[in-house]
């Protein structure tokens, strides 16, 4: 489960510009005026053929203004950080500024107690003055979910940090609720994310009240039985984005997704998308 929703933080963080606008902000970040999001490579490798170490961050953001460029290595992190992180965190720092030739950050959005905690440590590089705070945020650090632009995607952080119960009745009426209110694009997203991070028996409960919550094509797709065509045209469409979003994905594999009539199957590629690290591990049989 912690592949799951560090996955999806990952996701939310790179399709909801204002909640991480915000989140940059809130921790003391000040962005250019009238920055303009954009999403940079997050392989910060290094090209030295000699060195095998391999830097792929979990997001780089540049927040580009009229005169002034910010680089947000902002990294997800679903328990306390391994020793390795120590080396890595920093390289991420200095290759961003160097690839991009401006000011960079450091973010950290733990989805733990641990992982906050031990992301908050100072970082000794060993040269003077050149030390690493992380900007830290998330478990017992986000303000109430639900409300605004962006409640809806931070009531999402908030079920993957494990501040939103989702074990009682009425944290998922909250969730359900507050995703309600989401673009039809997002909602289905999220939906997805919600679902797939809940253990079993809170799934059976999740799925009980979306027929009741959210009443929509999408949900009538998702729960009901029959019209198995138009539904597996649905769940093919939003299995296609997630991947896009994720993989360069062939137009074989395009063509097998589209396809498909078993929406079960079809949602269990979605499922297996949101923590595998290649293609081959979402189509496995």
């Amino acid at each position: 489960m912690p592949k799951v929703r560090h996955e999806a933080v990952v996701e939310v963080l790179r399709t909801e510009p204002g909640l991480l606008a915000w989140l940059v902000e809130d921790l003391g970040v000040a962005l250019p005026p009238g920055a303009i999001l954009q999403t940079a490579d997050s392989n910060l490798s290094s090209r030295d053929p000699d060195l095998l170490k391999t830097l792929i961050a979990d997001n780089v953001f540049l927040f580009k203004g009229a005169k002034k460029t910010i680089a947000v290595v902002f990294e997800v992190q679903s328990a306390e950080p391994r020793r390795d992180r120590q080396f890595a965190w920093p390289a991420y720092l200095a290759t961003a500024r160097a690839v991009h030739k401006c000011d960079a950050v450091m973010c950290v959005i733990g989805l733990s107690r641990d992982a906050v905690l031990g992301s908050r440590r100072l970082i000794r590089t060993g040269h003077p003055g050149f030390d690493l705070a992380p900007k830290v945020t998330g478990h017992g650090l986000l303000p109430a979910p639900g409300g605004g632009a962006f409640g809806p995607a931070l009531t999402v952080v908030k079920v993957m940090t494990g501040e939103l119960d989702l074990t009682t009745h009425e944290g998922r009426m909250f969730a359900l609720i507050s995703i309600a209110s989401a673009p039809d694009h997002a909602r289905e997203r999220y939906t997805r994310f919600i679902r797939a991070a809940a253990p079993g028996p809170v799934r059976k409960e999740l799925t009980k009240l979306m027929a009741i919550v959210i009443k929509d094509k999408f949900m009538d797709g998702l729960l009901a039985q029959g019209e198995a065509k138009g539904k597996a045209i649905e769940a093919a469409n939003l299995l296609l984005q997630l991947l896009s979003s994720r993989f360069d994905v062939p137009v074989e594999r395009r063509d097998q997704v589209e396809a498909c009539t078993d929406t079960g199957r079809i949602e269990k590629w979605f499922d297996r998308a949101l923590s595998a690290t290649t293609l081959d591990q979402v189509f496995s049989a």
